[in-house]
């Protein structure tokens, strides 16, 4: 195990220690995802806070869907993270989860008995009309992560979003269902850092913007 799966190791093992993660009982289940999180606490509340007016039952979870954990050590902690995971879900009763991650819907659709589905759909139903065109005049390169080929339609949730923002939404000649790998798929930049370097440049070189 190189160094860089060591901290990727130490990662999971904090995402979950009961002192960093939690999850709260309930049916529905508002899981931002690690890169979410990462944004802040005062970005993830407020979206918690927009979710709830749509789920008034909604509740917060911070656990790590455990991805990074089936590329890192041959898998073998994925075993004790899925199983615990299971337990999790079944001592909270959760039947609905609504993330922001494509990871994690990915991952955590591998659990049959719960219903695992975008929050970016509600996000974009329920969009606060305060907000629209507040980010008029701005103009970005959106790049659709690999993962979004299993759910097309929250890459289309999320340019409305931006519309609403009034953002420019500057698109890659791949995207959406024909994207291409920005270096950083199944922990490539850990297992392979130079590889994952040379596709996240190719990747940062196509954008038509540099936003």
């Amino acid at each position: 195990m190189n160094f860089r799966e060591l901290i990727v190791k130490n990662h999971q093992l904090m995402s979950y220690n009961k002192v960093f993660a939690n999850i709260q009982p309930g049916q529905d289940i508002f899981w931002p995802g690690c890169a979410v999180l990462s944004l802040g606490r005062e970005i993830t509340e407020k979206t918690y806070l927009l979710l709830k007016k749509k789920v008034p039952g909604l509740v917060y979870s911070t656990y790590c869907c455990g991805k990074p954990s089936k590329y890192i050590n041959k898998g073998k902690d994925y075993i004790k993270i899925e199983a615990n995971l299971h337990k999790l879900f079944k001592e909270n009763k959760v039947k609905n989860i609504y993330t922001l991650c494509p990871n994690c819907l990915v991952t955590l659709s591998e659990y049959k008995e719960i219903n695992v589905q975008s929050a970016w759909a509600l996000i974009d139903e329920i969009f606060p009309e305060e907000k629209h065109d507040s980010l008029k005049g701005e103009c970005y390169s959106l790049h659709d992560p690999c993962p979004i080929v299993h759910d097309v339609k929250a890459a289309d949730y999320v340019r409305n979003i931006l519309n609403k923002l009034g953002v420019e939404v500057l698109e890659f000649k791949n995207n959406k269902e024909n994207t291409i790998c920005c270096g950083k798929k199944n922990m490539l930049m850990t297992l392979e850092p130079e590889k994952g370097k040379k596709l996240f440049n190719l990747r940062e070189n196509q954008a038509p913007s540099k936003k």
